[in-house]
């Protein structure tokens, strides 16, 4: 049985994930060279000021199967559309083909809108373009996104 909850950046949530995001990290990072260091200062202050949905799926030992994060703020050039902008999301490669990912995608989404979001905006890897996913769910591409590493 897995379950959906929102959930704070507490030490209990930063030691359960932290192996979590290293797998993620391997799986998707684009620099091989960037080592995992997350900063979890900033990560709480956004989720005590509530501009920060974590929304965390675990299984029956209590154990985080997935999760999605977004950032909530109002738009700099739209400035009366709040937006949720997508820092993390991500299934362990053992639940996938469950419904893990609709589920997490789903009811965030409820979450958000109730939180009064007008606009969400995932952004995915290259080397795990999920964009076809997310189009199931109405999602529609509208920028594409390049790096370079200096």
């Amino acid at each position: 049985m897995i379950t959906y909850n929102l959930e704070n950046i507490t030490d209990k949530f930063i030691d359960d994930i932290m192996p979590i995001l290293e797998v993620h990290r391997k799986e998707l990072q684009s620099y091989d060279d960037m080592g995992l260091n997350p900063d979890w200062d900033t990560y709480i202050a956004m989720d005590k000021s509530e501009n920060l949905v974590n929304f965390v799926a675990r299984d029956e030992d209590d154990n985080i199967v997935g999760y999605v994060a977004y950032f909530l703020s109002y738009n700099m050039h739209y400035s009366d559309f709040l937006y949720a902008q997508q820092d993390v999301f991500y299934v362990v490669p053992d639940k996938r083909g469950s419904r893990i990912a609709v589920n997490l995608l789903k009811r965030s989404e409820k979450i958000l809108k109730h939180r009064g979001v007008d606009t969400i905006t995932h952004h995915a890897k290259a080397k795990n373009n999920f964009s076809q996913f997310l189009q199931k769910f109405g999602f529609k591409e509208t920028e594409i996104m390049l790096g370079k590493r200096i």
